[in-house]
Formats: C-alpha cells, sequence, structure tokens
C-alpha cells in the first residue's frame, strides 16, 4: 500500500459490529489492505485508489447491521491530524516488543467497569483474563496474534467517552511496558533519618501521623479478578 493513500472513513453503524464484517463489505470492491475499527466507525484502507472509490459509490448511505441504519461511506479528510496521529502512533506500536498481554490506560477510572473493557476487546479474540488496577487494565489473550489484532484495533478508541492507549505490556504476567523494578520503598529508611525529625519519637496520639503506605497503594477496584465472561 502507498503511504500516500487515504483511508476510506466508513461510520454510523452499531458500536458491536465486527471488523470482520466491515473487511468483508470492502472486500466485495478490492483487495483491502486492513481496517482500523473503531467505536461506531473504521478507517478502510485499499490496495487500489480505484477500488476505494467504488466502494464509497456503492457503500455509503447502504443500511448495514441489525437496525439497519444507513452507512457514510467517504474519503477521510487529507487534512485530519486526528488519523495522522493514529497512524504515528500505529507505527510506533509496532516496534514494541509482542506479548498476549495488553497495558491499557487513560481510560475512566471511576465510570470504567471490567465488563466496559470485556465488550471493548471480545470482538478480536479469546480474552484469558481482564483486571483493572485503579487507573490501568491488563488484557490478556489466548495467542498471540490476538492481541496485536487488538492493539491495532482499539488503541486511540474509545472507552466510555475517554480515548484509551494500548500497548503490549512489557511481560505475558501482566507488567506496564518500560518499568524496572521498584526503588526501595520510604518506610525501609532509618529511623534516625532528618526526614523524620532527627531520631526523635512520634507520639502514637498525634493527630498528624503519616498514612500506612499499605493503605495508600491497597487497590479500591472490585473489578480486579479473572476474566470468566462468556463468549459469543
Amino acid at each position: 500500500m502507498s503511504s500516500a493513500m487515504r483511508p476510506v472513513f466508513c461510520g454510523n453503524f452499531e458500536y458491536d459490529a465486527r471488523q470482520s464484517e466491515i473487511e468483508r463489505m470492502f472486500a466485495k470492491f478490492g483487495k483491502v489492505d486492513r481496517v482500523d475499527m473503531k467505536t461506531g466507525f473504521a478507517f478502510v484502507y485499499m490496495e487500489d485508489e480505484r477500488d476505494a472509490e467504488d466502494a464509497i459509490q456503492d457503500l455509503d448511505n447502504v443500511e448495514f447491521g441489525r437496525q439497519r441504519r444507513p452507512l457514510r461511506v467517504e474519503w477521510a479528510k487529507q487534512g485530519d491530524s486526528a488519523i495522522k496521529r493514529r497512524e504515528d502512533a500505529r507505527r510506533s506500536i509496532t516496534k514494541q516488543r509482542p506479548t498476549k498481554t495488553l497495558f491499557v490506560v487513560n481510560f475512566d477510572p471511576i465510570n470504567t467497569r471490567t465488563r466496559d473493557l470485556e465488550r471493548h476487546f471480545e470482538p478480536y479474540g479469546k480474552l484469558v483474563r481482564v483486571q483493572i488496577r485503579k487507573n490501568f487494565a491488563f488484557v490478556q489473550y489466548e495467542s498471540q496474534e490476538e492481541a496485536t489484532k487488538a492493539l491495532e484495533s482499539t488503541h486511540l478508541s474509545k472507552v466510555v467517552d475517554r480515548v484509551i492507549s494500548v500497548e503490549y505490556a512489557a511481560r505475558e504476567n501482566g507488567d506496564p511496558p518500560g518499568r524496572g523494578r521498584r526503588s526501595p520503598s520510604p518506610r525501609h529508611r532509618s529511623r534516625g533519618s532528618p526526614d523524620y525529625g532527627g531520631g526523635r519519637p512520634r507520639s502514637p496520639y498525634s493527630r498528624h501521623r503519616s498514612r500506612s503506605p499499605v493503605r495508600r497503594y491497597r487497590s479500591r477496584s472490585p473489578d480486579y479478578r479473572p476474566y470468566s465472561g462468556s463468549r459469543h
């Protein structure tokens, strides 16, 4: 595919439409290079611009899906900076070391639940586990190919009205990317450290006692659990 090839915008279908359905619909007009699937819309890249023109002409306003929504099919705007950002992000993703586990950030930690992520990532393969840890999550697939497909389709997509960022986790067990061992905890410092008042004992009845580090980092999410949802 030429790097100058514009994608075709295809929108107004249901949020649970599958990438394979969109790809199959466009493949009737020519070879599809890839489909960047989002929530309710997609960008379709075809090898030949003439095939893309034919698809636009024939598919625009065609009813699609269970609700028979009229599709909006047109050339994506050349000046769309959002598309350029997505393309730049996709190229950077391909440089990462692939794993079966994806690291997901930037979702709404208050309103997003495990089931929201399950619904968002289920179309791309069999899920092994979905875990939310405060403001980030891990999504693990059964195969590497499924994880890669999900990453390419969901990076910079929306979950509960927030644009999420998706990367490969550092290891299969779910370590965040680019993070090594944690630095020693401050609670292991010497009792005589100047940071603690030069060794002066602190009254157990002080109203300004420091918080326990264990309490501060304890997860409050009730959604931290292995994936057990049913496949559709």
